[in-house]
């Protein structure tokens, strides 16, 4: 990038150095009205450095340089000779583009400022031509509207790449805002589910009452509060845009088990499941992430809907290319006899949101009552991963 950067900016110095150089010996054999406004606009097109670049970009190079034309133009005498062609085929190409870099980048007053003055001065270069000359009326016509049009297609130009610039801006903001909505869901699939067990261990102990419980519980509640707390940040940081380069992670159907055997040690309920190791090969990222997350979020509501369930069971299996994921808990007989635990409150959006993105990936996502529990069950299309 720096070595680019230099070239560039040598290119720049050359330029410029050679349109000085042949500013001076052209006005051996053009007039120096013809020549000035060429290498101002060359100049002004040219130079490097973070000041020239400033200039071109709010507008101040075109309005410059277009002074310095219609100055010229006013102060010209006698008619164009065979060289001054050639400059003033320069100017207008270097005009022209001036215009344009100043109303795409430029704020809209300077920008509009611009515009108008650099059309006037590129219409009335043709007067330089056409004084003192026999020129027709539909000469100066013809002449004045070639000049006044080649100002209107810059501006015009200038004006469709800011809308586009407008537009690109809009969609990276609408990608971002899309990406930090999908960061908080992730947010709440994630940090739910520990802080759900943080709450609904705390519960279970006190209504236990056994003091020897309480070191255990303890521990497992630090544990689940720092990965809670190690979530939170990572999530509100890129929320923040305090880390651009770093991506959020995404989780595989290996990380699947580590979560099942971290819900059954906290939540005390026995869990059964079935994971093919294949599976981690095979499963598109996209996939794996939304798999893991499936099971967080049907975890974290059997934690605040069923905290007495007598058992879940977690199947990811794969038949006939298709990636089948269910969680199911078989309710609890406990509540028959009417011991109860303090319920939670309620939740409802994580299952909505992870409905969105199965969908997006080709998938379908199914959850209701199965006998006198709950079943959460999608299936995804499965194939290998290509890189």
């Amino acid at each position: 990038m720096e070595n680019a950067r230099f070239r560039g900016g040598a290119a720049g110095r050359l330029a410029a150095a050679a349109a000085v150089a042949a500013g001076v010996i052209g006005s051996l054999t053009a007039a120096w009205t013809v020549v000035v406004p060429a290498v101002a606009a060359i100049l002004a097109l040219a130079a490097p450095g973070d000041r020239w670049r400033r200039y071109r970009r709010t507008g101040a190079a075109a309005t410059a340089t277009a002074a310095i034309s219609l100055l010229c133009t006013l102060l010209h005498r006698g008619p164009l000779t065979g060289p001054d062609g050639i400059w003033v085929l320069v100017e207008v190409a270097g005009l022209a583009a001036l215009v344009a870099l100043a109303v795409r980048h430029a704020p809209l007053r300077n920008a509009v400022g611009a515009a108008a003055l650099g059309v006037v001065a590129l219409g009335a270069q043709p007067l330089r031509m056409l004084l003192g000359a026999s020129a027709s009326w539909t000469e100066y016509v013809f002449f004045l509207g070639c000049g006044a049009f080649a100002g209107l297609v810059a501006a015009a130009v200038g004006a469709g790449l800011r809308l586009a610039d407008r537009r690109r801006a809009r969609t990276a903001a609408e990608i971002r805002r899309r990406e930090r909505l999908a960061l908080a869901g992730d947010l709440h699939d994630l940090v739910a589910h520990d802080v759900t067990g943080i709450v609904l261990d705390a519960q279970a102990t006190r209504a236990e009452g056994d003091p020897a419980q309480a070191p255990e519980a303890l521990e497992r509640i630090e544990q689940a509060g720092l990965e809670a707390l190690a979530a939170m940040d990572r999530t509100v940081g890129m929320l923040r845009g305090e880390d651009e380069a770093a991506s959020p992670r995404t989780y595989g159907v290996a990380d699947v088990a580590e979560l099942t055997d971290r819900f059954a040690a906290t939540a005390r309920i026995p869990v059964r499941w079935t994971i093919d190791p294949a599976l981690a090969d095979r499963v598109p990222r996209e996939s794996a992430d939304a798999v893991y997350r499936l099971v967080a979020e049907a975890l974290t509501n059997v934690r605040r809907h069923a905290p007495q369930a007598d058992a879940v069971s977690v199947a990811v299996t794969a038949e006939a290319g298709t990636l089948r994921v269910s969680v199911a808990d078989t309710g609890s007989r406990a509540l028959a006899r009417g011991h109860r635990l303090p319920r939670l409150g309620r939740g409802g959006t994580g299952l909505v949101g992870l409905t969105a993105r199965v969908e997006a990936l080709g998938g379908e996502l199914r959850s209701g009552r199965d006998g006198t529990g709950w079943l959460v069950e999608a299936t995804l299309p499965l194939g290998r991963e290509t890189t």
